[in-house]
């Protein structure tokens, strides 16, 4: 298994968005209104791929978006709800809605967030970031090898000593440097 990395399904929730807003916004050069978003033309559809999960999401959250109350979404609100996403972290609605239809519509990544997701969720707050899913990976990882390897104890190591005759015992680093005794011996 690789480690678990947050950083794909972040890029495909935050590009999609971005990507939609593009797309819609080629129609509508002084925003996007609730009307575009709800109700795409055939081309717009077209070109949006016939995935209407990222429009879907900024049409349920449109009056959050649209801080200026002007009944449009302009680049500067789908800008600040991507820093937002990227900082604060996604839901598991979020992940469901933005990640699951999209790029990653059947990733092993995406499925391991989801059925992890309060594992993951590690602040409690019901939003993970990119951030928490690797320290999970990591966490999984190690808990993983413990499984497989077991705790190293003290007693299943071994000491190495010399040979049956009267020397001392040695161990294997002994023999690993000569010593100078041995060197004038053979002088």
């Amino acid at each position: 298994m690789s480690r678990l990395n947050g950083n794909g399904l972040f890029s495909t929730a935050l590009y999609g968005l971005t990507n939609t807003y593009s797309i819609l916004a080629q129609n509508s050069k002084n925003g996007i209104t609730y009307e575009d978003l709800t109700n795409p033309s055939a081309e717009t559809l077209q070109q949006l791929g016939y995935n209407t999960s990222f429009s879907s999401y900024l049409a349920q959250n449109f009056s959050s978006l649209d801080e200026d109350g002007d009944g449009k979404i302009n680049a500067s609100d789908v800008s600040n709800l991507t820093s937002k996403l990227s900082s604060q972290g996604l839901s598991y609605n979020e992940i469901v809605q933005l990640c699951s239809s999209g790029a990653l519509g059947s990733s092993s990544l995406t499925n391991t967030v989801l059925s992890y997701f309060d594992q993951i969720d590690k602040n409690n707050d019901g939003r993970i970031t990119s951030s928490e899913i690797q320290a999970f990976g990591i966490e999984a990882e190690v808990e993983k090898a413990k499984t497989e390897y077991g705790t190293p104890r003290s007693s299943d190591m071994t000491v190495f000593y010399g040979s049956d005759s009267n020397e001392e015992p040695s161990s294997l680093l002994d023999n690993r440097y000569p010593d100078n005794d041995d060197d004038e011996k053979n002088s």
